[in-house]
């Protein structure tokens, strides 16, 4: 999970690159919950330093994230620029972490920020881009296995709910997940690949109102692409930025590049709210089983209103919205 460093650490990596220099200005991001970001200036130059961090993280999906990543980023896709170490290696390890090293773009985290409908047209468009660009990885066995935000791994979630806060109506999860039961063999034939998994505000990168980079491709797993799509739909339209027809110009526009059939938008609504569970679940066992962290007591707090705002929503509002 994200830990603070000193400017004496940060610079032992900035050492493993040629050329990057003298650190004289640093922070650490306080968007995202698991890995440790941070920005770092030099005279060379503005990089961000990424220290993975991740629970039960292998060695071979940092690789193969960082793989993933440098491959969308030289296909066009706005993502971040990996540099390579004075190894060549695009992973670097000092004190028995791996980090890498990404040149830094100018732009704002749009977490818990107004979404424009444009912007959400742009980041539908760059997704669905990004999903034929990651078909060229026909194998998913690098990517994490048997991982708590991959959705076909839903379930593993449920023995973590009794340890929701007590004025929690437990009755709302288990009907989330007898509905998810009732959906999942659907759900695990619809057409998969390589897919982002977390591509949400606070992983864009954004200036004057257009899409700079979306990053962070640490939950990428091999899944559904409507995963993809009800990930980003949790937070996009049913979340901070409340905007449920952004929804429909989402799909619209994703689908004008990487069509979605009518059986997998039918999955959706089921998809968003197991979604939102997950945040509201995983989260707090965090909060439970490792240390209380007030960003993360506050998106339990935010996600089960939100959840409860999309179950009033309900299935027929919003299967008419995405046109099932």
């Amino acid at each position: 999970m994200r830990q603070n460093y000193d400017k004496i650490f940060l610079q032992s990596i900035s050492d493993q690159y040629d050329n990057l220099g003298k650190i004289d200005r640093f922070f650490l991001y306080t968007s995202g919950y698991e890995n440790s970001n941070y920005y770092i200036r030099t005279r060379e130059g503005q990089y961000v330093i990424k220290i993975f961090e991740g629970i039960e993280i292998k060695t071979e999906n940092i690789l193969f994230e960082l793989e993933a990543m440098d491959f969308s980023h030289k296909s066009g896709i706005k993502t971040p620029s990996v540099l390579k170490n004075s190894q060549g290696e695009l992973a670097t390890e000092v004190d028995g972490k791996y980090v890498c090293v990404m040149a830094f773009v100018d732009g704002d985290n749009m977490h818990k920020q107004p979404l424009s409908d444009s912007l959400a047209i742009e980041v539908a468009a760059e997704t669905a881009k990004m999903d034929q660009v990651l078909k060229h990885f026909k194998d998913g066995s690098k990517a994490r296995q048997n991982y708590e935000w991959d959705l076909k791994c839903a379930l593993i979630l449920e023995k973590f709910v009794p340890l929701l806060p007590k004025d929690y109506d437990r009755e709302i999860f288990k009907n989330v997940f007898a509905e998810y039961r009732k959906i999942k063999q659907k759900f695990l034939k619809m057409p998969a690949g390589l897919i982002h998994n977390d591509i949400v505000p606070h992983n864009w990168l954004v200036k004057e109102g257009k899409l700079k980079c979306i990053i962070d491709f640490s939950d990428m797993v091999f899944s559904p692409y409507i995963q993809n799509i009800a990930v980003a739909l949790h937070l996009v339209a049913f979340a901070y930025n409340w905007n449920p027809g952004q929804a429909k110009l989402f799909i619209q526009k994703y689908s004008e590049i990487n069509p979605l059939s009518g059986s997998e938008l039918k999955l959706l609504y089921t998809l968003i709210k197991a979604r939102m569970m997950s945040f509201i679940v995983e989260f707090n066992r965090w909060n439970v089983e490792y240390e209380v962290d007030q960003q993360r007591v506050e998106t339990v707090n935010d996600n089960y209103k939100f959840l409860k705002k999309f179950i009033d929503f309900g299935q027929n509002r919003f299967d008419q919205l995405v046109g099932v």
